[in-house]
């Protein structure tokens, strides 16, 4: 089968649902899970899948329950471009950047909020000062975390602008830009947590906030790897 034909069965107007993997074209239209041609908001037929099944949780034993619709037809082009990238994810598989960056911000921000609390009920400024730290550290890491995450999207979905993909970005963004807020406010104004004016308010909510944005942002970095 042709690359032209195979990417036009996407699951639209009556059509089959297809999809590559090695190769070998899947006709996978019976399965609950591609409902429409599309699969769990990021992958869509008409697609090569197969860095995306050696990804997921599962393995590819599960392309066994569906018919092999053919095999796509050699396409230099095709193969030249997704073998290069395939050398990408091959070196990505073996350092995985993305997940190993994510935890540094994520520990450090919900290590900043517990001693920001700690320091509101006990007001022992130590705990205050720690926190000032966990977010300075933590808002760091957050740049290796976002880079690697986009060269992971690119990398794994196409830059895929599904709706879980623009949740992740906006909420990066948002904890970017609220993390460089404590930090800067914090380093300029070292009584802002508790001089008990609006800015000082300001400070301590967007401190606890971050700790519900990190939370959403799992949310969703857990909806691209499990169903």
């Amino acid at each position: 089968m042709k690359k032209s034909e195979f990417q036009k069965q996407n699951g639209k107007d009556g059509k089959p649902v297809y999809i590559l993997y090695k190769g070998q074209i899947y006709d996978v239209s019976k399965s609950k899970f591609w409902k429409n041609g599309v699969h769990m908001s990021i992958h869509r037929a008409g697609e090569d899948l197969t860095h995306s099944i050696l990804a997921a949780p599962h393995g590819e034993e599960v392309l066994d329950r569906h018919k092999k619709a053919g095999i796509l037809e050699d396409d230099s082009d095709y193969w030249h471009r997704n073998n290069k990238k395939e050398k990408l994810r091959d070196l990505y598989r073996l350092l995985h950047p993305h997940p190993i960056f994510i935890h540094f911000p994520i520990g450090s921000i919900f290590l900043g909020v517990v001693l920001q609390l700690l320091f509101l009920i006990s007001e022992n400024t130590s705990f205050e000062n720690a926190a000032f730290y966990a977010f300075f550290f933590g808002t760091i890491f957050e740049f290796p975390a976002i880079a690697s995450g986009i060269f992971s999207w690119w990398l794994n979905y196409d830059f895929a602008l599904t709706s879980i993909f623009k949740n992740k970005l906006f909420f990066s963004a948002i904890l970017l830009l609220m993390s460089c807020f404590i930090v800067i406010a914090r380093f300029f104004m070292a009584d802002i947590s508790f001089r008990g004016d609006m800015l000082s308010i300001i400070y301590n909510i967007s401190v606890f906030s971050t700790a519900l944005v990190v939370f959403i942002l799992g949310f969703y970095g857990g909806k691209i790897t499990w169903h």
